[in-house]
């Protein structure tokens, strides 16, 4: 893409499409990065779930379930 932006003789319409281009790689490329960084967080969150079933007495602090059987 460089190369081709850095030519000097290209046709408008191929110039526009290597301009867009380049900036689809931008936008990927940065929306990659974010999502790299959210899953790495993912495993210190705490979800709606795991908060709840430790109120309810239901999971352990190792986030372990906790079943009681009925006699």
């Amino acid at each position: 893409d460089e190369e081709l932006k850095g030519r000097g003789d290209l046709p408008p319409r191929l110039k526009i499409a290597v301009g867009v281009r380049a900036a689809e790689k931008k936008v990927l490329q940065h929306v990659l990065k974010v999502f790299g960084e959210r899953g790495m967080e993912l495993d210190g969150l705490e979800y709606y779930q795991e908060r709840r079933l430790k109120e309810l007495g239901l999971v352990g602090e190792q986030g372990e379930i906790i079943f009681w059987e009925s006699k």
